[in-house]
């Protein structure tokens, strides 16, 4: 006899657990499957992404800091980097938000199946549990949330030595490559590029579009491309690989690349990708060349995780991509079944599936929560410097209809970013002329994933850049950047 609960919540990332969580919060009975080996909860973010990646990222941008500790006063003759060590912190620190979670499920009452979910029919779902035992599941509500994985190109398959993925990059406890090619420059070819350049790497970017970071503002990825290169990154745009050329030899890789015509240019799905996107101007390789290197990092988007499902059951409709189709709550086609996260497209962040399964459950309950808004999620990117914004561009604002006013202010002129350090970058905020509310802040510098979300609460509660002006910022603070930016909407910049 089929077990009964309120929700069945399909996948235990953040567009998983959270709202499980929230669902138990209004008073639901809750059942969340997790097929992850070892029923590990947290998803990719936790166990192959965001919290792994981000461990490795603190431990090069501490590398940097120290050598050049001079600067500061600091001698540091001798440093050795232990790679070893840092994949055991990063493991460290994976475990005890694991165990965390783990509690969260046991605090909230949330009972968790180990094992493959799949609809017998809408509202009854079949897990097979990775203990060999099947349990069946009824609820009033299903909330899918499978998430999405890795996405490679036809003939540059993974093997995890040669041709590697992020998966594979935040499971070696061993050793890194001396040299490595990242094909694609969206946030996880960029944070990787960044981190192994830190470790000593020779590093090498290959973009097909014509800058990197393509989804962002096309001033931030000018200022990035000139920071990568002024590190000894090799950055290649309007380049495309071609993978049958790849070549795996003793001593790694080779694999050919020339120059992309716009019509060759592809769009992949996915924060994780960028191999397609906007055009800016940027640097382009000459003719073909040969590239070689130990390991080609393929970071050309992800692809969402479906097939398990069994949606043919249902009335879920999903798109030539993998997407399943849903309203600004959640809502698939079929009744009583939501979606949330990765797999409904949209900012594949961790963040961002959260929001989306809390909205789901809060729908599910009658709580009339306020639909789902891309432009108030943060898009946020950890390599050095640091890359943050939300919403549109100047570019994108005008492109709507928008009459459209824009500051853009340097962190030269922030001394805690010079008493940092850090003085390269700067925030800039676009707004409406006519209404003078904010459509979006685009940012590039020290800590600016922090900094970000000031802005996201301003434009969630209507804010102008007035206002976010007459806030008072402390000193010397980092923060100050975002006050200064804002007077300077209206020309009113005190620093600059």
């Amino acid at each position: 006899m089929a077990e009964q609960f309120d929700l069945v919540v399909i996948g235990g990332g953040n567009g998983g657990y959270i709202p499980a969580i929230r669902a138990s919060q209004l008073g639901m009975s809750v059942a969340l499957i997790e097929k992850r080996e070892g029923g590990h909860l947290g998803g990719t973010c936790l166990n192959l992404g965001c919290i792994p990646t981000k461990a490795l990222l603190q431990t090069a941008a501490m590398l940097n800091d120290v050598r050049h500790g001079e600067e500061f006063g600091i001698k540091t003759d001798g440093v050795e980097f232990d790679y070893a060590a840092a994949a055991k912190r990063r493991e460290q620190v994976v475990g005890q938000l694991r165990k965390g979670v783990q509690g969260l499920m046991k605090k909230n009452k949330v009972q968790v199946f180990n094992g493959v979910g799949s609809f017998v029919e809408p509202k009854k779902i079949k897990v097979e549990g990775n203990d060999g035992e099947t349990h069946e599941l009824e609820a009033n509500f299903v909330l899918i949330s499978t998430g999405s994985a890795v996405n490679s190109l036809p003939g540059l398959e993974f093997d995890g030595e040669r041709v590697i993925s992020s998966d594979d990059v935040v499971t070696n406890n061993e050793s890194y490559p001396e040299s490595v090619i990242v094909l694609g420059s969206g946030a996880v070819g960029v944070e990787f590029a960044s981190m192994y350049n830190d470790f000593g790497t020779d590093v090498t970017i290959v973009e097909i579009l014509d800058r990197i970071v393509p989804l962002e503002d096309p001033e931030i990825s000018a200022a990035l491309q000139k920071e990568f290169e002024g590190r000894g990154i090799t950055v290649l745009t309007s380049t495309k690989a071609d993978p049958e050329s790849l070549e795996k030899t003793d001593s790694g890789v080779k694999i050919k690349v020339a120059g992309a015509d716009a019509g060759e240019q592809e769009e992949t799905e996915g924060e994780g990708g960028s191999y397609g996107g906007e055009d800016a101007p940027a640097g382009e390789a000459d003719g073909g060349d040969t590239l070689e290197a130990e390991a080609l990092l393929v970071a050309v988007g992800r692809k969402t995780v479906t097939e398990d499902l069994n949606l043919d059951v249902t009335s879920v409709e999903v798109s030539d991509r993998g997407v399943i189709q849903v309203d600004e709550y959640g809502r698939t086609a079929e009744d009583g079944v939501y979606a949330a996260g990765d797999v409904i497209g949209g900012y594949w962040l961790a963040h961002a599936a959260g929001h989306e399964g809390i909205i789901a459950v809060e729908h599910m309950a009658g709580e009339n929560p306020l639909p789902m808004n891309q432009d108030l999620v943060p898009r946020v990117t950890f390599c050095r410097p640091e890359v943050a914004s939300f919403g549109l561009s100047r570019a994108q604002a005008e492109e709507q209809g928008y009459e459209v006013k824009e500051s853009k202010f340097p962190f030269r002129a922030i001394g805690k970013a010079l008493i940092e350090g850090e003085p390269n970058g700067f925030f800039k905020i676009v707004a409406d002329a006519e209404t003078d509310l904010i459509l979006g802040m685009h940012a590039i510098g020290p800590h600016v994933t922090d900094l970000i979300t000031e802005g996201v609460f301003a434009k969630l509660v209507e804010g102008t850049p007035e206002e976010l002006g007459m806030t008072i910022h402390p000193h010397p603070s980092l923060s100050e950047i975002v006050g200064e930016s804002a007077m300077a909407v209206e020309g009113h910049a005190i620093h600059f």
